[in-house]
């Protein structure tokens, strides 16, 4: 999982050298060893997030693009 966010973050174009990356893998095993971390999902939250990368385009090419109802785009993007 360590792995996982160093790689997302030079993918999101963050330019972590390797040193850095070793230091941060350290302290988080340091931090969170052993231990089971719970990361939650937040499934309403992705979709916003979908639904803002599609802003300029309307509504039903919106619902069309992520599969949603129409209703479900506009309760998502109202903040329901």
């Amino acid at each position: 999982m360590i792995d996982d966010l160093i790689q997302l973050m030079r993918d999101a174009g963050i330019a972590v050298p390797d040193g850095v990356a070793q230091t941060i893998e350290v302290r988080l095993r340091q931090t969170y060893g052993g231990e089971r971390v719970y990361v939650a999902s937040l499934p309403k939250q992705r979709r916003a997030v979908q639904l803002a990368k599609l802003a300029k385009h309307t509504q039903v090419e919106m619902a069309l693009a992520t599969g949603l109802t129409v209703r479900g785009v506009r309760k998502i993007l109202r903040g329901r």
